[in-house]
């Protein structure tokens, strides 16, 4: 009998050390945008990213809408992003730091299709935020 004890303790300890995988917190923005009471609705831009730890869009993959002109951290995805796609007349920035423009960062828009795999940017497990934009109409 003590050594269904003891072995049954031993196989409770093993399952609760290992806890089932969670699934990647998606990129979210820093601070949520409240309205003012009274004021109205105003419809704002937004701008869609698949992000993905996969090179060619596989692995743990997210697709998220924040709006523009607001720096977005990478959550669960800082440091493990390899693919990378913005929607279609939008342009991002993933960067280093919370958006910090005095490092390297890369420009990525939705036709770029260097998108999918950004494991040869040296810095990319440096990445933890980024920062959507519409282009500039030529």
């Amino acid at each position: 009998m003590q050594f269904f004890a003891t072995a049954l303790a031993a196989v409770l300890s093993i399952t609760t050390a290992y806890a089932a995988p969670r699934p990647l917190a998606a990129p979210t923005p820093h601070e949520y945008i409240a309205a003012e009471k009274g004021s109205k609705l105003v419809k704002r831009e937004v701008g869609g990213v698949r992000v993905c730890t996969g090179i060619g869009f596989t692995g743990s993959c997210d697709y998220v809408v924040w709006p523009l002109n607001v720096c977005i951290p990478l959550n669960d995805y800082a440091g493990h992003t390899l693919s990378f796609q913005p929607d279609a007349d939008t342009e991002c920035y993933l960067m280093q730091g919370r958006c910090n423009s005095n490092k390297v960062y890369a420009d990525l828009y939705s036709d770029t299709p260097e998108n999918s795999d950004l494991s040869g940017l040296p810095w990319i497990k440096q990445s933890e935020s980024y920062l959507c934009l519409k282009p500039l109409d030529d």
